[in-house]
């Protein structure tokens, strides 16, 4: 779910740049994304600004997806 919680964000924020919150909601939560899961807070606003798969994405994954890189 990790992979395509990515892809989702990517499309929104390419989708929606004009709007700048999908940059920078997406920018963060890809960021945070590398090291760990992102917070509740920043995927419900991935889920509201940025993309809604993406957002269901990240609210659905495991801590372990994370961990395993």
């Amino acid at each position: 779910m990790k992979t395509a919680a990515k892809v989702f964000i990517i499309i929104g924020m390419v989708v929606g740049f004009w709007t700048i919150l999908p940059l920078i909601f997406g920018g963060i939560a890809l960021s945070q994304m590398k090291t760990r899961k992102p917070s509740t807070g920043i995927s419900v606003c991935v889920l509201l600004f940025c993309n809604l798969l993406g957002g269901i994405f990240l609210l659905c994954s495991n801590d372990n997806e994370y961990i395993n890189q």
